[in-house]
Order: structure tokens, then C-alpha cells, then sequence
């Protein structure tokens, strides 16, 4: 039987067609992510909320959550992010055995592991944990260090010497990228200034087979430390960030840094699959420049100004006659995440509208009859005042917001996910309020920010928007 040429293109055509739909249906799929937490000398809740709103809103995964001593069954996904702490000490607590085996088969056969800042403390006496992990909170008897030198060069400090694990307070410092060759910081800054971190110095452990992504300068042990590192275990791979620090009663503004949440994401897709598709700023984009009012429009009696570090201030004009005041975009925009971070003094009154495509036209009294922003697109509220029907946090009119989230008189942060079904509400890191709106209001509109009546002041930073449809 003779078989024609043409016949063998054709199933040569078909299958390389397959192919590429198999591997682009294989790109777009979502990746399982599960973080383990229920014990830790941190904030753990904070930190896993956190871990969640990163790697959700980075897009490329779903997230669950097993809290000990619940048994997490790791081969139901792509990859497991530590959050659990159970002391760093001889008796600090431990997994079920059978648990502990599950991870080390789940790893080894090919799993991502992520361990999350002070995970890295667990386990003192898991041998293949330490061989997983690299570096930990181990004192100096338990094996080498890894120190970072002149122009990135790794300097293995010999077990017994150098210094036993800790840290100062939490504080600004620069971090630096040592390889900006691997795919998880390709594409990063060279250096930024991280905010507000906990920064670890004499780690210890088996120390072998790591790569060193990232480092800080420690005041205390006068040399570079790690703070990102990766290594493979068996057919697996484990991404170890000692970025991340969370503590009780603490504002975490280290959580909000752009660049720590990219080493995260980053870290955990190339954990799940050995490469990054996640771009370097995770699709995030500046809207306010801190430096003037370009792409703004003050709407109403109001002085809008740009303090010397980039804060944008508001203010009532004294004598000011219309109900409220605004500040909008120029642009408007459809599905979006927008984060805020905004100050309002004792009994402050403010607030962030959505697809208002008014432009508060009626509260600033250019058309009547009057209404505000709320009962036009949505107003997500910022009050100084957790009595209120609708406290910080509410979509207003729609669903009242948690209460005991807003910090009085300090720096918050507020994240809207804009979606035609849904809006969502992180208030420093939590959710507090979704609300499928009324669809017979605008899908499109600016963004805007108030100052609700004649004594208001607020103050805003940090803005920036991530589209999930383009701007009009």
C-alpha cells in the first residue's frame, strides 16, 4: 500500500495543530496553589490573606487554605506555599509523620514547595525539611552559612563560625537582585528600597545546592544576607523568601511593596512549573505620578496638591459652597484591581467612587437634581467611624463593609477588584465587603476621590491600577 506525501503532512499539520492547543490550553490554565498555615510566632492569618489577595490577583492562580491540624493532601496541586512555624527549638511543634512523608514524596516527585519567611524556622529536626529549605533559623552548630560579598559573590561561612540567626527591628533597606538572570527576577530592578522588613542574618543549614537570588546588607552582621533562594529537590523545586514579615498589632506597608509581591508570585508559578510567565510589576501601573496632577481632574470647591514625597493632599477651599468634592481621572476604565493607601484625620469623611461616569456632576451642584457618586456608579467608603451603617470598606448602598479593620489615624491600605459581577474590598489585606452591584448601572467610568464635605482633608498614595480590560 502506498501512502501519499500529502497524507503524511496532513497528520503532521494536525498533530504540531493539537500540540499548540494542548500547550497554549496548558498556559492559560489556572495553577493550584495551597498554602499551610495554623501555627507561627507571626501574624500568620496576615500573611496568608496576604500570600492569597498576591497570587489571586496576580491572575494565574486559585488558592486554598489548610489550616492545622487539618491534613493537607499536597498532590491535589501545583504547589504548596509553608506558612506553619512551629518553633524553632528541639521541641517546636511538628507535622503528623505521615504528613511530613506526603510532602517529601510530594516534592520529590516533582511538586513546588514555597516556604514563606519564618516557615524557614520549622522543623529543627526534619532532616530532608533542612535539605528542602537549604537555610533556616539554625544556630551556627547546626552547619554552614551563605553570606553574599563584593559584586555578589557567595562567601560559605564553615559551621561554628559566624553568627546564630536573628534580626534587628523592622526597618527600610535596599535589596538587591544577585541573579537577575533567573527567571523569577528577571526583569526586576536592579535594587529598590523595600520597606519596612524584618532582616535575618546568620542563617544556617545543609547549604548546598542553592542559588541565591536576592540579598540585603545587615547593620549587624556587616555583610550581605540572603533573602531569596531556590534549589531542586528530587524532580521538584523549592522557591525560600525571607521577605514577608507580619506581627500582631503591626501595619505590614512591606506587604504592598509591588517588587516583593512579584518575588512571591514569580517564585511560586516557577515553583509549580519550572518557568515565569508573570510579568516583572505583575501587570501593575502608576495612577498618580507623584509628581503633579497630570491625568486628574478636580471636580467641586477643592484644593488638590502633591507633597515632597509624592503624598497627594486634599483639601476644602475655606467658604466652600457644594455638598461634595472630588478629584477624578481623566481616563476611564472597565474590570480593573486599584490599590489605595489613604490617611483621613479623627472624624475624616472620604471615600473612592467607581464607573461613576457623572463625574459627581449633581453633588458638586452643576446639575440637579442632586445626588452623589454612590447612587450613580459605587463609592467604596473611607470613614473615621466603625458605628457608621456603611464603615470603611462598604461598597455604599450596597453591602457594609467589616468593622475593627481601619486603622484610626493611621496609613491604610484599600484594594477594589472591579469585575462586571463583582466588587470586592481588601481593607489592609482583608476582605471586608462584595457586592455584585446593580446591573443596571455603568460597567465603565473614571476613578475618583472625595473629600465629602466642607472640612474635609485626605490624603492619598501609592495609587495604581491593574487592567483586567483596557482604558477608554
Amino acid at each position: 500500500m502506498i501512502v501519499s506525501t500529502d497524507h503524511h503532512l496532513m497528520k503532521l499539520h494536525l498533530a504540531i495543530a493539537l500540540l499548540a492547543v494542548y500547550s497554549s490550553s496548558a498556559a492559560d490554565r489556572k495553577l493550584t496553589a495551597l498554602i499551610v498555615d495554623g501555627m507561627n510566632n507571626h501574624d500568620w492569618a496576615a500573611g496568608t490573606r496576604a500570600i492569597q489577595s498576591i497570587l489571586e490577583g496576580s491572575g494565574r492562580f486559585t488558592v486554598d487554605v489548610s489550616t492545622f491540624p487539618s491534613r493537607p493532601e499536597f498532590f491535589r496541586y501545583d504547589v504548596v506555599i509553608n506558612n506553619f512555624n512551629g518553633g524553632h527549638t528541639a521541641d517546636g511543634a511538628r507535622w503528623p509523620h505521615d504528613v511530613e512523608l506526603a510532602l517529601e514524596s510530594y516534592v520529590k516527585n516533582g511538586g513546588g514547595l514555597v516556604v514563606y519567611h519564618a516557615a524557614n524556622n520549622a522543623f529543627l529536626n526534619w532532616p530532608e525539611y533542612n535539605q528542602m529549605i537549604g537555610l533556616g533559623w539554625r544556630d551556627k552548630s547546626f552547619g554552614e552559612g551563605i553570606a553574599v560579598g563584593p559584586g555578589g559573590a557567595l562567601v560559605r561561612v564553615p559551621k561554628g563560625e559566624g553568627l546564630n540567626p536573628g534580626h534587628g527591628p523592622r526597618h527600610d533597606f535596599e535589596l538587591y537582585v544577585r541573579d537577575a538572570s533567573h527567571p523569577i527576577t528577571r526583569g526586576l530592578p536592579a535594587h529598590w528600597l523595600h520597606p519596612s522588613e524584618q532582616l535575618t542574618h546568620g542563617q544556617h543549614g545543609p547549604a548546598q545546592g542553592l542559588e541565591i537570588l536576592t540579598y540585603a546588607f545587615s547593620e549587624i552582621s556587616h555583610q550581605g544576607e540572603p533573602m531569596d533562594w531556590v534549589r531542586n529537590y528530587g524532580r521538584g523545586r523549592v522557591y525560600t523568601t525571607m521577605l514577608g514579615h507580619t506581627w500582631k498589632g503591626e501595619l505590614n506597608p512591606n506587604l504592598d511593596d509591588v517588587a516583593f509581591q512579584a518575588l512571591l508570585a514569580r517564585g511560586a508559578e516557577w515553583a509549580a512549573t519550572g518557568k515565569v510567565t508573570l510579568a516583572a510589576d505583575l501587570g501593575w501601573r502608576p495612577l498618580f505620578n507623584a509628581k503633579s496632577l497630570e491625568g486628574w481632574q478636580p471636580r467641586g470647591e477643592c484644593l488638590w496638591s502633591v507633597l515632597p514625597d509624592g503624598t497627594l493632599l486634599g483639601k476644602r477651599t475655606a467658604g466652600s459652597a457644594s455638598s461634595q468634592a472630588w478629584l477624578y481621572t481623566t481616563a476611564e476604565y472597565g474590570e480593573f484591581d486599584l490599590h489605595v493607601e489613604y490617611w483621613i484625620p479623627a472624624g475624616g469623611n472620604s471615600g473612592v467612587s467607581i464607573r461613576d461616569r457623572s463625574r459627581a456632576a449633581a453633588a458638586i451642584g452643576e446639575t440637579l437634581p442632586y445626588t452623589t457618586p454612590a447612587h450613580v456608579g459605587y463609592e467604596i467608603q473611607i470613614i473615621d467611624d466603625d458605628a457608621e451603617t456603611y464603615p470603611t470598606g462598604s461598597v455604599y448602598l450596597f453591602a457594609a463593609g467589616r468593622t475593627g479593620v481601619h486603622r484610626p489615624g493611621a496609613w491604610n491600605s484599600l484594594d477594589i477588584e472591579s469585575r462586571n459581577p463583582l466588587i470586592r474590598v481588601r481593607l489592609n489585606g482583608q476582605i471586608v465587603a462584595e457586592s455584585p452591584g446593580d446591573p443596571a448601572r455603568p460597567k465603565v467610568g473614571p476613578i475618583g476621590l472625595q473629600l465629602h464635605d466642607r472640612f474635609s482633608t485626605a490624603m492619598f498614595r501609592n495609587i495604581r491600577i491593574r487592567h483586567a480590560s483596557s482604558p477608554r
